[in-house]
């Protein structure tokens, strides 16, 4: 097996601007959308509804959020596919076992996630040899002197 300090090493971070310039000045993002492909994972984990339910709670625990709800489903004749709702938005999976794959989103509002960590847990727990991870930012609005809920009431 890879050491995975090596494999924490090789990982691979794209895009990020938490800002884009308008006429007016500064637009800031109201989202966070990171995309994680985990190549080369361990093929166990990839079949596993129950135990990636589990990790995908604690990366949410994580990264910050506060969990919502949560559904998973196991296709056959293999595959999981699963949320996480969070009251900041969500974390989807989906996994191809005949693939070793598996991909992850999250979808954040706010800046107060930590999805570093987050993505560095489910990296871990995958057994991912090649990740590959892109932060991007959307919704791109001029609210630099209004107040923004990043975070809405669970109701």
């Amino acid at each position: 097996m890879e050491d995975p300090k090596s494999i924490e090493r090789s990982w691979e971070l794209q895009g990020l601007n938490h800002h884009i310039e308008s006429e007016s000045g500064k637009l800031n993002a109201l989202l966070d959308l990171v995309l994680i492909d985990l190549y080369e994972c361990d093929r166990q984990r990839l079949v596993d509804a129950e135990l990636i339910r589990q990790g995908m709670l604690e990366a949410a625990e994580l990264m910050g959020a506060e969990v919502v709800g949560e559904s998973f489903h196991t296709f056959q004749p293999w595959g999981v596919s699963g949320t996480v709702t969070i009251a900041e938005s969500h974390l989807a999976v989906h996994t191809w076992p005949e693939y070793d794959f598996a991909a992850i989103t999250f979808e954040t509002c706010g800046n107060h996630m930590d999805h570093e960590k987050a993505w560095a847990y489910l990296i871990r727990f995958f057994r991912a040899k090649r990740p590959k991870v892109s932060h991007q930012k959307r919704g791109f609005m001029d609210f630099a002197n209004t107040t923004f809920a990043y975070k809405q009431e669970v109701g």
